[in-house]
């Protein structure tokens, strides 16, 4: 027997990807000594090396991927030969007949998932040529939808308003495809759309189906071009709602079954045997229960182009035992790698969901998450009393620990922001990273240079402002003024003589633009365009039609901190994670001042809400500066509450302060609303 050296067995998760993918290639079950061989690099294993067999099938029997298919009871010693198969090749050996299929498709507003995002997702379940159920939403981007887009497809920005975001309704998209085989035309196009809108919630989209485009390309000869429209039309399909997603899911649903109606004609009577047509070459002809691995993995550039190949995902490389223990509950988890060092913090409303999500994670789509993955030893839960809890405490420890895989919350010092020096006689709107105790005004943070830049042009296309750096009288002499003051959009103080109160009430609607009241301005320059066109100024109505447009597109989805911070003053009541109890938040100045887990009674809950209105009571005015360590819990406040701002959760107390009887009155106004029964756990 040979030595055995423990430090030369690769990682579990390298074992199981060579296991995979030596299963996937020959699509067949193998023994266990072929597969000793390619795990480990051993000859001989079997019976002669119980060893081998013993690791072997710990290994595979640990994911839920691989199944011994041979029969019979094992020894100790592993002295019975056994093979081993993909659990997945149960499915593909129904009968078309038997499975369920779900046809999918998509509208978006571009090509690019990420950039563009999907405004309508529908699907047709069907089973024997039957159509079960459909599925069909419209979805809002949250973003402008191109002009093109709504000539293409007839949706418009006004059929979207009320729509709901992707995040409400993937979850109920992803019980409906549950448990079928995904069909589509151009399938990778939809699935790659609906896996990253899928992703952003931290859910598992499935990657392979079926493509009736390679289909239509192998099994209708006479056809040359394979756009739905001809592939219709060549089966005598008629068309209905071109370039909604319904109506061409519904003729795609038309169109698979008639091919499968040809697929049988051609002996393909099985899931697997289909798939295997897919992958094999278009001039292909012959025996498809003859057909052997070599020949289906030539055929498989065209498949490739689909995109929709079996992928390995994260069950290859995290342990299964692991799922037993996490938690259903909120909180933050800490991924370590072999030497206990911290990789990656991540929160969750619900610990067991998210985790169990990395396991259903395909790889290789980015580097990023294939390495995290890969490198995973350990996973550390604590659980928390909310969701917002959550955000913060995983904010606090990335900015703590610095994990290696975390990115966007680290580097909050590099926020840029808005300065406007309002000591300055004429003072300008400029970009700093600095924050500094100097009486200036500072608006953000914002989300990058590149928007901070955008805004200020906003600011200097509708406001005149000065630009310039050059010394004014009567400090200095008087100068020439620059083209911005010829066009109307500076006063030139560089030439003196400028009323300095009129350009003081400029500075302070600029100001007001930038601390999120922007209505009223909103509102001056719609007019404005109004008189223009009506005075027949095209040109001026024009630009005042860009300028709101440019507004719009600078400012939306923007968290502002000093709005935050003048707004943001009250109590949060949520259901804790504890049964009967609910979790107190103070957050004054935008700022989370303190945190308290109460029992769901009136006395203590009474207690504790007087207790924290002295806390904030002594805290008195706003900061005048906002300290670049609190950008980011400002931010997180204020995107969670604007996101949960029709919630009945939330008690603003800037009054209560002042009098008993307002806290009287506060203290009465929360338990009403939650004192009947406990606040029910809110759809985050």
């Amino acid at each position: 027997m040979a030595q055995v050296d423990e430090n030369s067995v690769p990682q579990r998760g390298t074992l199981l990807r060579r296991a995979h993918e030596l299963l996937e290639q020959v699509r067949q079950p193998v023994a266990e000594e072929q597969l000793i061989e390619c795990l480990f690099g051993v000859t001989g294993g079997g019976n002669s090396n119980g060893f081998w067999t013993i690791l072997l099938r710990q290994t595979l029997r640990g994911s839920p991927l691989f199944e011994a298919l041979s029969v019979g009871d094992e020894d100790e010693m592993g002295s019975q030969e056994r093979l081993w198969g993909l659990t997945a090749w149960k499915r593909t050996q129904l009968a078309l007949e038997e499975v369920e299929f779900v046809v999918v498709d998509t509208e978006t507003t571009g090509l690019r998932p990420g950039p563009d995002r999907v405004i309508e997702v529908a699907g047709v379940r069907m089973r024997n040529g039957e159509i079960l159920d459909t599925f069909q939403s419209l979805v809002h981007p949250e973003r402008r939808i191109p002009p093109f887009i709504v000539r293409f497809t007839g949706i418009s920005p006004e059929m979207l308003a009320d729509a709901p975001k992707a995040r409400d309704i993937m979850p109920d998209f992803l019980r409906f495809i549950e448990g079928a085989t995904l069909v589509g035309h151009n399938l990778s196009f939809d699935v790659n759309f609906l896996t990253h809108e899928a992703q952003l919630l931290g859910l598992p989209f499935p990657v392979e189906g079926l493509d009736t485009i390679l289909l239509s390309r192998r099994l209708l000869p006479g056809l040359k071009r394979f756009k739905l429209d001809m592939v219709a039309q060549y089966l005598q399909i008629r068309t209905h709602d071109r370039h909604r997603a319904l109506g061409d899911a519904q003729v795609t649903a038309d169109v698979f079954a008639r091919l499968i109606e040809r697929a049988k004609v051609q002996g393909i009577h099985t899931l697997g045997q289909l798939r295997l047509r897919q992958q094999l070459p278009v001039s292909w002809s012959g025996d498809i229960t003859q057909v052997d691995a070599k020949m289906a993995a030539r055929g498989r550039a065209d498949e490739k182009l689909s995109g929709v190949a079996t992928r390995p995902n994260g069950s290859l490389l995290l342990n299964p035992a692991w799922r037993r223990n996490f938690p259903e509950k909120p909180g933050i988890y800490l991924m370590r790698d072999e030497h206990g060092q911290v990789i990656y913090v991540g929160k969750a409303k619900c610990l067991k969901d998210r985790l169990g999500s990395y396991y259903s994670q395909p790889l290789g789509y980015t580097r990023k998450m294939d390495g995290l993955l890969q490198n995973v030893r350990e996973i550390e839960t604590r659980v928390l009393g909310s969701e917002l809890e959550a955000l913060l405490v995983e904010s606090r420890l990335i900015k703590e620990l610095q994990p290696m895989y975390n990115v966007q919350l680290r580097n909050y010092e590099l926020y840029p922001f808005i300065k406007i020096d309002v000591q300055h006689a004429f003072p300008r709107v400029y970009a700093t990273r600095e924050i500094a105790a100097d009486g200036a005004r500072y608006f953000g943070p914002f989300r990058s240079r590149r928007v901070v830049d955008a805004t200020i042009e906003l600011m200097q296309k509708i406001f005149p402002v000065r630009t310039c750096t050059r010394g004014l009288p009567p400090a200095a002499k008087a100068s020439d003024p620059c083209l911005r003051h010829h066009l109307g959009r500076c006063p030139a103080p560089c030439r003196g003589g400028v009323d300095e109160d009129e350009y003081r009430k400029i500075i302070e609607q600029v100001c007001a633009f930038l601390g999120g009241e922007r209505e009223d301005l909103f509102d001056r320059l719609r007019r404005q365009m109004f008189e223009a066109a009506q005075q027949l100024n095209f040109e001026r109505a024009a630009w005042l039609r860009d300028a709101l447009r440019s507004a719009d597109e600078v400012l939306i989805g923007q968290q502002l901190i000093t709005g935050a911070v003048e707004a943001n003053n009250l109590f949060i009541v949520y259901p804790s994670s504890e049964l009967d109890h609910n979790e107190l938040f103070l957050v004054r100045h935008g700022r989370l001042i303190a945190q308290q887990r109460v029992a769901h009674n009136e006395p203590e809950t009474k207690l504790a809400l007087r207790t924290l209105l002295v806390q904030a009571r002594d805290l008195g005015r706003p900061p005048d500066i906002v300290g670049q360590a609190e950008v980011d819990q400002i931010n997180i406040i204020s995107r969670w509450i604007h996101h949960h701002s029709e919630d009945r959760a939330f008690f603003p107390f800037s009054s209560a302060l002042a009098s008993e009887e307002e806290q009287e009155a506060l203290f009465a106004q929360i338990w009403q609303h939650i004192g009947a029964e406990p606040l029910l756990p809110l759809e985050e």
